[in-house]
């Protein structure tokens, strides 16, 4: 009697175990998952671009380099990689996020106009070589930022990891701000809300009261606000400020925004789920 309770443990046991794997097995990925960017950059010296993704959390490769358009981009630390030093930012049950840091070098002929790019081609250092979504990225010649003389130039800002940026600018001369924009085709401006000096809170950006006066060394104060605690989306971008002054000479400013992602279970399964069609509920 206690030898076929015994015999019946084993296989319970046996079963239990089975089903485990193949529990866990169904959650593994095929490939790698990125996460939907918003950067906005230009081909300048020393320029990283990081870029997130989910990966099954017994994953022990790296990625050597990136390919996006004519540009490669190879990791900050280099081309050789120590397995044990891989860094996970965050663990779940089944997956890690990771992040890749790549400076952009370009082997054909320099950048004349503007790249947008919504994928890019990952090389690991286990050989794989995979297509992946990474949301949209632009990338301007060098010295797209680069403005002989700023009319309203920044004085001061800050950000937390709550998705709120404000920036303090000052006018050099009269002017007035006629446009406030963002720079991607996805409309990604309807997830924030902006106030401006205390005069106009927490406005969608199509309603912000334009054109905005400002005098010689007066002040005004941006800031921009995540609408919902969401922080699945790496941005990475300027906002651009374009107005005229008083000696109508137009200008453009730019108030840069930077959040970086932060993942619950419950925003993994949804990423899984929204990128493969296959559910990833715990």
């Amino acid at each position: 009697m206690r030898e076929r309770n015994f015999w019946t443990a084993i296989v319970l046991i046996a079963i239990s175990w089975i089903a485990n794997s193949l529990y866990a097995h169904s959650k593994q990925l095929e490939e790698p998952i990125f996460l939907d960017h918003y950067i906005e950059t230009a081909m300048d010296d020393h320029n990283y671009l990081t870029f997130y993704y989910l990966t099954n959390i017994n994953d022990r490769s790296r990625i050597s380099h990136v390919r996006l358009g004519s540009l490669e981009g190879y990791p900050e630390r280099g081309f050789i990689y120590d397995d044990n030093s891989i860094y996970n930012m965050d663990t779940y049950r089944h997956h890690v996020l990771r992040s890749v840091s790549v400076r952009l070098q370009n082997y054909e002929t320099d950048i004349m106009t503007d790249l947008i790019l919504n994928d890019m081609v990952v090389y690991f250092s286990d050989g794989r070589q995979t297509t992946v979504s990474i949301g949209e990225v632009i990338i301007h010649p060098e010295g797209y930022y680069v403005k002989e003389e700023l009319v309203l130039w920044q004085r001061s800002g800050g950000s937390g990891t709550d998705g709120i940026t404000w920036h303090s600018f000052e006018a050099s001369e009269s002017l007035a701000i006629e446009e406030i924009s963002f720079p991607f085709n996805e409309p990604i401006e309807d997830r924030f809300n902006f106030s401006i000096s205390g005069r106009q809170k927490d406005r969608t950006l199509e309603s912000l009261e334009l054109p905005i006066h400002l005098d010689k060394d007066k002040l005004l104060t941006l800031q921009i606000n995540l609408k919902t605690q969401s922080y699945v989306n790496p941005y990475a971008f300027p906002i651009h400020i374009a107005g005229t002054t008083e000696q109508g000479k137009p200008f453009v400013s730019f108030a840069h925004y930077h959040l970086y992602p932060y993942l619950t279970q419950a925003d993994v399964n949804k990423i899984i789920l929204e990128k493969t069609r296959r559910d990833s509920v715990e």
